[in-house]
């Protein structure tokens, strides 16, 4: 084995070793109680890893490891980074001393190459999915309608200027399938691989530009799909930068006897039929936790109060608006400060319980009645304090971003 052809196998098998790290335990916690018994107890074991790296060799003091809380930009996940890299370092060297054959270095990088296809490709159909779901970009709510735009912060917006498209949804949702599911075909691998750089490159500029803390995981997507890709790169420039004839050729596993094509064919129908369909279902259960039925839905204005003398100048007197949507009920005051409510249950003719907290004993009650005018009254009893109002209801279709529509011609820009 020559310099060079020795340098590009340590740096193969350096970047295997990182991926495998990274990914792993990938996918064991599809299978039952994997992530209970497998996953969660490996994932501990790389933070500790993480802590200890951060603690002892770049002297964070103050790190403590935190299960996934909706960030995967923490001072612990940046700390993964080096730490793995690290760790595939110190597996590397062994492995160039005791491992001479190269034939065997670069059937693991083949490996990993799978291993990478089958991670983004189930990752980007899971995130695909959601799309047409009620979860990661939810359309414009009440609350969000009665915000101030300069109060959003810049993942708020963006959440919400994809969300108010359904259209956009579907096409975003539709090009990672697409993408996802191509990659966990051999002979289709290629251009899943293409279309995966196209929609994770836009994943990744989406997170760095309005803050979304996914970067690393974002990033980690798009290197995934480089490198799945990377083989193909002189058939690629041929093709399409040189204009020459070029063939991709296609990988063939060594399935030289029964159980080795028993155990592939098995593997195949569960990581590309049994996994996305369970992802499928399991996204879908869970929008019984995110739906919650309520005619009573709207932001009603305060027009009129009613309140008893010793609260002429209390906490009711300041309330502006009332915002009731799914399971919540927001108190909006004068200074745009807000109470947030959790509605208990929806009784017959307008009555709600709810409560200020998950532990309260006894829930509060909300009467809602709509008058002949077209007018509400609104009647609460917290505990011993009483207050009624007039308010006007506003319903998604009385805001413009809601009754604008699409329309095929404007003679006008109507940029507002």
């Amino acid at each position: 084995m020559n310099k060079l052809s020795f340098l590009i196998t340590a740096i193969k098998t350096y970047i295997g070793l990182y991926v495998l790290i990274y990914i792993f335990p990938f996918p064991l916690h599809h299978f039952p109680y994997g992530s209970m018994y497998i996953t969660q107890p490996i994932d501990k074991v790389k933070g500790s890893l993480n802590l200890f790296v951060g603690k002892y060799i770049l002297g964070f003091e103050h790190l403590e490891y935190v299960p996934m809380n909706g960030s995967g930009d923490t001072t612990l996940d940046y700390i993964s980074i080096l730490s793995y890299a690290l760790l595939a370092i110190l597996i590397l060297i062994p492995i160039l001393i005791l491992v001479r054959n190269r034939f065997k270095l670069n059937l693991f990088y083949k490996f990993i190459l799978v291993y990478m296809r089958y991670f983004v490709g189930l990752t980007l159909i899971s995130y695909g999915v959601i799309k047409f779901l009620l979860g990661q970009f939810p359309g414009p709510s009440y609350l969000a309608l009665e915000s101030s735009y300069g109060d959003f912060s810049p993942m708020g917006l963006a959440w919400r200027f994809f969300g108010y498209s359904d259209l956009y949804k579907a096409f975003m949702g539709i090009s990672e399938i697409l993408a996802g599911v191509l990659l966990l075909f051999r002979t289709t691998q290629l251009l899943g691989a293409l279309i995966a750089i196209a929609v994770t490159t836009n994943i990744f500029i989406v997170n760095l530009s309005f803050d979304v803390p996914v970067k690393l995981f974002s990033g980690h997507l798009l290197f995934f799909s480089i490198l799945i890709a990377l083989p193909y790169l002189r058939a690629l420039i041929d093709f399409f930068l040189l204009h020459k004839a070029s063939m991709v050729s296609t990988i063939k596993y060594p399935l030289y006897n029964k159980k080795r094509k028993f155990a592939y064919w098995g593997a195949k129908v569960y990581f590309v039929g049994i996994v996305p369909l369970g992802m499928l279902i399991g996204h879908i259960q869970s929008q019984e936790f995110r739906t919650y039925p309520n005619e009573w839905e709207g932001v009603y204005e305060i027009t009129e109060y009613q309140l008893a003398e010793n609260e002429a100048s209390g906490r009711f007197s300041k309330w502006e608006k009332i915002i009731i949507q799914g399971k919540s009920i927001i108190c909006v005051n004068t200074n745009r400060d807000r109470e947030f409510y959790s509605i208990d249950n929806i009784w017959n003719e307008g009555e709600l319980n709810f409560l200020s907290q998950h532990d309260q004993e006894q829930p509060f009650t909300l009467k809602i009645n709509e008058l002949e005018s077209g007018a509400y009254s609104m009647a609460f009893e917290l505990g011993e304090r009483y207050a009624t109002f007039l308010t006007r209801r506003k319903l998604k279709e009385d805001y413009l971003l809601m009754n604008r529509g699409f329309h095929w011609v404007n003679e006008l820009p109507f940029n507002r």
